[in-house]
């Protein structure tokens, strides 16, 4: 069946279009309405937000330390190498927003500390910091990616989200809305990251190059660039323009990381890091829940948890399929450790040596004067106080480009599997469409956002990641079901 007679890419691709027309048409309109209906999202579901995170990286943990832990995804060896599938974790789940909150995240928290603590201020704000980017979002995506893998790899169903759904939901109305909702959450959610950090290569490259404007055409243009390339990544597959783009990365953003470590206190990065990661784990569960002398305001909730965890539900099913994708081989205890645990102590790191050295920049946070704030040119900023600043900038804005464009050759790849009725080598067709459709949803987010672009960002995927929530419910039930129908079948 051709790429456009499908049910899904019809019902996707016409929901993306008639928002197209609405952002263009009423851009003030949309944002006000955006601005009502992710309040009363977050004042409703706020909590549940919080419990479900906690929920995913509990069971994903129970999941590992069962029986269950030694099942396979499939037969044969694993299908790439350590430092190849870590790189492309990180290149596709959080490179981009790792550049863009390096610096910004961690100085905001030393400075604006969200609760009274006992803690000192530089391991405080690496805790906070630590808690929005490590096990928690990383269980959102590992867990739909451990769920497709194993449908795919080990009982030879299509890589869509439907594959999960079994007995009396396996209904062609259910599978149409369950994959149509993966598509445009994932949309909605690699958009979020191109607007965001289109306008970060924009900032990098007023500070590096030439004074250029900050304008919604250059941004456009950035976009279309980014959305150009990623395109004819895609096209070259995942063994080649993907992988080997995410390795680049991995090299690059290792190389700024030991610059950083080695020219700051490595006593004190290091110690920091301890510190912080035993606050993380002793703190964990309340924080999870905001409970007790570990809660916090509603503002700071609205304003960065809840976010986080809009954001990354609307990334798992791109990501998790992705993440699937290149992981045949593993075992469900070895994939679940290495999706949750290795990228999370790599953020730790990364946020640690960032964080510390910009910390003894600023000593007492009372003097601080708001050099840092920016969320497009904090780290920028901070390279400005090396000796070779102009070679950690350049690296830097270079990170920054090929890690939103190995987001978005990811995303275009999944998302033309998804079209593809689940096709793990997609039509170039379907690569294109998706190419397209993506890089003109970023442009109309940046239509609507403007000026306010985070908070139009953030109101989108807190819509788009209510409903979807849902449908991950409904594939766990699935998942677990299918698994303990394995263990009778094997007790038989």
């Amino acid at each position: 069946m051709t790429f456009y007679r499908q049910p899904t890419f019809i019902i996707a691709l016409s929901i993306c279009l008639f928002f197209l027309v609405l952002a263009f048409s009423f851009p003030v309109g949309i944002r006000e309405q955006l601005a009502i209906a992710s309040a009363s999202t977050l004042s409703l579901f706020g909590n549940y937000y919080l419990v479900l995170g906690l929920f995913m990286v509990l069971l994903l943990i129970g999941i590992a330390i069962s029986p269950w832990g030694k099942i396979k995804l499939g037969e044969g060896p694993v299908a790439y190498n350590w430092f190849s599938w870590v790189a492309m974790l990180y290149s596709t789940g959080m490179g981009a927003g790792l550049m863009l909150r390096a610096v910004q995240e961690p100085v905001y928290y030393f400075t604006n500390p969200p609760r009274s603590t006992d803690l000192s201020g530089e391991v405080f704000a690496l805790e906070y910091t630590f808690f929005h980017w490590g096990l928690t979002p990383w269980a959102f995506y590992g867990l739909f990616g451990l769920m497709i893998g194993y449908l795919v790899y080990g009982k030879g169903r299509a890589m869509l989200s439907s594959s999960l759904l079994v007995g009396r939901y396996n209904r062609p109305l259910l599978i149409v809305i369950v994959d149509v909702i993966t598509i445009i959450s994932t949309l909605f959610g690699v958009v979020g990251a191109v607007g965001l950090g289109s306008r970060q290569l924009l900032v990098g490259f007023q500070k590096l190059f030439v004074e250029v404007e900050i304008t919604y055409f250059n941004n456009a243009l950035v976009v279309l660039l980014l959305g150009g390339l990623a395109t004819i990544s895609a096209f070259s597959g995942l063994s080649k323009g993907i992988q080997n783009l995410s390795r680049f990365n991995i090299s690059v953003a290792i190389f700024l990381l030991l610059a950083t470590l080695f020219s700051g206190d490595i006593v004190g990065i290091m110690g920091n890091f301890l510190s912080s990661i035993a606050a993380y784990a002793y703190d964990f569960l309340p924080m999870s829940i905001n409970y007790g002398s570990k809660s916090v305001s509603q503002e700071f909730l609205m304003d960065w948890t809840y976010f986080y965890w809009a954001f990354w539900l609307s990334w798992a099913p791109f990501t998790g399929v992705f993440i699937a994708r290149i992981s045949k081989g593993r075992t469900f205890r070895a994939f679940i450790f290495g999706v949750i645990l290795v990228p999370s102590l790599g953020t730790f790191l990364w946020f640690t040596v960032f964080g510390t050295s910009v910390f003894e920049l600023i000593g007492n946070p009372e003097n601080y004067s708001g050099q840092y704030d920016s969320l497009y040119g904090s780290i920028f900023v901070f390279f400005d106080s090396f000796s070779f600043a102009a070679v950690m900038k350049i690296l830097a804005f270079i990170l920054v480009f090929t890690f939103l464009i190995t987001s978005m050759d990811s995303a275009i790849y999944v998302l033309g599997m998804f079209a593809d009725r689940g096709n793990m080598e997609p039509d170039k067709q379907h690569l294109l469409g998706w190419g397209l459709i993506l890089s003109l949803f970023t442009i109309a987010t940046l239509f609507i956002g403007k000026e306010e672009l985070l908070q139009a960002v953030s109101q989108l995927l807190i819509l788009i990641a209510l409903p979807f929530s849902w449908v991950y419910l409904l594939m766990i039930g699935s998942f677990i079901f299918i698994l303990i129908k394995r263990n009778k079948h094997d007790a038989i």
